[in-house]
This record gives structure tokens, sequence and C-alpha cells, in this order.
């Protein structure tokens, strides 16, 4: 029993304190995004992950809840999604308020845990970094599962400690149930880790055979549905939780940079061989590294570098084109991957050097991290291992102020001067460790997007400022990307929009210079013809789109338009 009411109110202001911080500007940056039109065109377009999350949702939705294959990706977050849809309504901002709410929750908890490894201020510390640490902010407003992954790693953490602290059957039962949502979110490697950590960690073995045994439990009665369904769906072929396995080869085969997503005719081989299978890809993986050991020492290195490097490396969102395009938040001065970093690096050292070192949370961020590094490093994917590297921070933090306070002002300059270090060191590196020629953070595909967000928008309000946004941006991307045909299809559509056909013209046929097997120019060109009234030429390039693609309905319809 604690007697001491003035510090448990402490502890308790202090959690609340961490939540309403977390939550506020969480809250603040969804309701300025909203009015930028690239994060609901990302959904509505059909490439992105984000659309075939929502997409998946609205079919559970309408009742098609078994489906008729394996799920290629975990599905846990369609499922969180069209609960979502179900309860509240079909709306986007709902969850983006719910992914925010759970992220502030789980920076609460992220301050209990500090608190119960190290000491009250290293978790107040902690807590007030992760409330304004920049990349949370931003992915809790995009309909991906990071923020949600995210969550339940800090949760599973929290609860193991609650069993570990108070010898509680149900906080084990819930940790494993907590690993089994994070498992249904993405593949994870933690298991192992948690179980060899518990076995040696907790006396006598059998009390930690127990809680052993109950985390498992725990963790199958949320895998085993999808397991099972998957298993029966296969016509009892395949147990796994997802055929998302084949995106490993993106990151690492010979060609792949280990950061950007790589499509290469690699990819095709290696995946095509280990057809979809964990035992087949692990067998290819190793057949492939003895094969080439050099090529895989230097991807390894540098993914590794890159994966402390402070670049927050885009998938299909950019975290740079929002902080830079649109007036939101971001733009304050956060927490960065760059402050935390060194710091965290530092703290880890620290960590160790403590009579009782916090060997659990080791395990959380070498799991984590190590995972990240094993497949491709993108700032989506090394987002829900930061909050325990934030905590090392922290720690680090912890030790300059006490430093201070104790006068030892030697240790405390020692600290100050690594972190410093680090901070320069690990600046960006747009080379990825000399694989490419240095590159701008903001890639054309991101500022094509974006115009074409623009200009969808303009479609639905007919403000023309819309199209000289989408245009500046279309002109910047073929700065970066002088002979590729998007930019200028999307400066064809922007004159064509604005009545100047000539110009219009002009785009498309540059376009077609740069892809002259695609049936869309061709079409969208003679739609340009025909609004200027010359048939003949709109004849003649609606006629090369059937030759490309014969059988189209749109192209069909568009010819039987043309007055000949």
């Amino acid at each position: 029993m604690n007697c001491n009411k003035p510090e448990a109110l402490k502890k308790d202001w202090a959690v609340l304190f961490v939540f309403l911080a977390a939550f506020s500007i969480r809250f603040l940056y969804i309701f300025q995004i909203l009015k930028f039109p690239l994060t609901e065109y990302l959904v509505s377009s059909g490439v992105f992950d984000q659309h075939e999350f929502n997409q998946s949702a609205l079919n559970i939705m309408s009742g098609n809840l078994p489906g008729k294959e394996v799920f290629g990706k975990e599905p846990l977050y369609s499922y969180f999604l069209a609960a979502i849809y179900t309860i509240f309504g079909y709306s986007h901002l709902t969850v983006y308020i719910i992914q925010s709410l759970l992220t502030s929750i789980g920076a609460a908890f992220v301050y209990k845990i500090s608190k119960d490894i190290f000491n009250r201020k290293t978790g107040v510390i902690v807590g007030f970094i992760f409330s304004f640490y920049s990349m949370s902010i931003y992915y809790d407003a995009i309909l991906l599962r990071e923020s949600l992954i995210t969550f339940f790693n800090i949760l599973l953490l929290y609860l193991i400690l609650k069993g570990l602290k108070g010898n509680k059957i149900t906080a084990w039962l819930l940790a494993g149930c907590a690993l089994g949502c994070s498992m249904l979110l993405r593949h994870s490697i933690l298991l192992p880790f948690i179980l060899v950590f518990v076995l040696c960690a907790e006396k006598p073995f059998k009390k930690a055979s127990k809680h052993a045994l109950v985390f498992c439990i725990g963790m199958l009665i949320v895998l085993l549905p999808v397991l099972a369904r998957n298993y029966l769906i296969s016509d009892y072929k395949y147990i796994g939780i997802s055929k998302e396995v084949n995106a490993f080869w993106v990151g690492n085969n010979p060609a792949s940079s280990g950061v950007d997503v790589d499509w290469s005719g690699e990819y095709k081989r290696l995946n095509n061989k280990s057809g979809g299978s964990i035992r087949k890809t692990a067998y290819v993986f190793f057949e492939e590294v003895c094969k080439n050991p050099g090529v895989y020492a230097k991807l390894y290195i540098r993914k590794i570098w890159m994966f402390f490097n402070a670049y927050e490396a885009p998938s299909n969102t950019n975290y740079y084109l929002y902080r830079d395009e649109f007036p939101t938040v971001l733009r304050w001065p956060l927490f960065s991957y760059r402050f935390v970093c060194g710091l965290g690096i530092i703290g880890i050292f620290l960590a160790f050097s403590k009579k009782e070192k916090p060997f659990l949370l080791f395990i959380f961020f070498a799991a984590l991290a190590g995972s990240v590094i094993l497949f491709h490093i993108q700032s989506r994917f090394r987002l829900p291992c930061t909050p325990f590297f934030i905590i090392f921070a922290s720690f680090a933090l912890y030790q300059v102020f006490r430093s201070i306070m104790d006068k030892h002002f030697l240790k405390c300059a020692a600290i100050l001067a690594v972190a410093v270090f680090f901070y320069i060191i690990l600046k960006p590196d747009l080379t990825y460790a000399g694989f490419r020629n240095p590159k701008d953070k903001i890639r054309p595909m991101d500022r094509t997007n974006l115009a074409l967000a623009y200009i969808e928008t303009y479609k639905k309000q007919k403000d023309i400022n819309l199209l000289n946004l989408a245009l500046t941006q279309a002109r910047l991307a073929l700065k970066e990307e002088a002979s590729y045909y998007l930019e200028h299809s999307i400066e064809g559509e922007i004159y064509f929009l604005e009545n100047r056909l000539l110009d219009s013209v002009n785009e498309y046929k540059k376009a077609i210079i740069y892809d002259n097997r695609n049936p869309f120019l061709y079409n969208e060109l003679a739609g340009v013809y025909y609004a200027k009234g010359d048939y003949q030429q709109s004849f003649l390039y609606i006629k090369r789109a059937l030759y490309l693609y014969p059988g189209n309905k749109i192209f069909e319809k568009n010819l039987s338009l043309i007055p000949l």
C-alpha cells in the first residue's frame, strides 16, 4: 500500500498529462490534415495500401467475411476498419481519431513501463518525447496499420511487466492476446525471445513454465481462427496468417537497396522460386547468401546504417511532402528520429551498465529492430520499434539531468558530446550509404500523386488555384525525372481542364515519346483532339489505343462518339 498520497497523486497526474498532451496534438493535426487532398486521394486511388485496407474493410461490411483465398495481408487492420465503419459509419476521420486515441493510451503505457523499469522521471521524459514524436503524429492520420501495431507492441510489454511483477495469470493471458493481435497486423519474431526470457528469468521454473503456457494460450486464442480459416480455404495446404511473406524479397534480392521497394527481375526470380512458403523462403535466402556473400554483406551493412540513419524513407506516403507542402503541426519543432537515435544508442549502453539490467526492454528493441532490418528500411516499418528506443533515449537524458544535479559535470559533458556526435553523423543519407546518387527527400512520384490529388479536388470544387498547385508539383517532379511520361500527361490534363488545348496536345505527345505503348495516353490525346473539333486526329489516336488494348469498353464508346 502506498501511504505517500502526494506522490501517488503526482503519478496519476503524470499519466493524465501524457495522455492529454499526446491526444491534443494529434487531434489538432487530424483537423489540419483533412484540408490536404492527398490523404483521401491515396485511399481512393487503387494502387496504394490505404486503398487495399479500405476496400477490404468495405468487403467485410458487405458480408464477404471468409473470402475465397488465403489472406494476402495480415487481416486484423481491415477488420479494425470494418468495425469502426459499422459502429460509427463510413468515416476516415473517425479512424484517425481512434488511432490517435490508442496511440495516446500507448503513450501513457510507455510512461508506466519506463517508470517500472527505470524511474518516474525517466517515465515523464519518455511520455513527453513520445507525445510529441513527429512520425507517430504523422502516421496516426493515415489509413495504415503502423499506429495500431505500435499500440499492441507497447501493450504487450506493459502486460508482461505486470505479469512478472504481480504474478497475475490474467496479465499473461492478455499479453498473449496482445502478441496475437500484433501478429495479425504484421508478422513478428518476438514470440521465441519472450518465451526464452520468461523461462530463464522467472523462478522457480514451474512458475515460469505456467506463465509461458498461459501466454501461448492467449496468443493461440487470437491466432487459431485465422490459421484454421486459411488452412481450410487452401484445401489443407497452407498454415499461416497471410502470404505477405512474398514482400521479403523486395528488400533481400541482390539488386535491392534494402530501403526502396524493388520489383526487379531478381525479385520475381526469387519470389517464384520460394513460392510464398516461409520454409522455402528461408532456404532460398540461405542459398542466395552462400552464392553472393559479398553482395549480401554490403546489403545488410547498408540496411543497418539506414535503420539508425535519420532519413525517414517513404513508401507510398512521404512525411517530408506532408511537412513541406501543407501547414500543420509537423512544421513545429517536434522530436525526430535523429534526436532519438543518438540518445537511444547512449541509453542502451547506460542501461546495460546498470546492476539490474532491463533485459526485456533489450529484447523488445532488438527483436523489433532486427525484423525491420531483415525486411527493408522504411519509416512506417521502423515506427513500431521506436517507442522502445525512446525509452533508452529518455534514460540517457535522465542521466544528463541527474549528472547536473549531482555536479558530475564530466559525465554530463561526455554524454552530451557523444549525443552531438551521433546527431551530426546520422543526418539523412539520401545516397543509401553510397548505393545511389543523392536525390531529393521528396520523390517525383510523391509530387505527381499530390498533383493528381489537386486535379481530382478541382473537379469537385472548381477552384482554379488547385490546378495551379497541381502544375507546380508536376513541374517540380519534371526537374527530378525529366524523361518520364506521367509528369507530361498530368500537365496535359491540367491544360485540357484550363481549355488550353494546343498546350495539352503538346504535353500528351511528349508523354507518348516516353511511353509509346500506353493506350491510355492515346485515349486521352484523342479526347483533346475531339474537344478541338479535329475528329480525324481523334479517330486515329483512339484506334491506336484500341490496337494496344483491344476490347476496352471505354475506348470503344469514345470511338463511337466521333462523328466521321
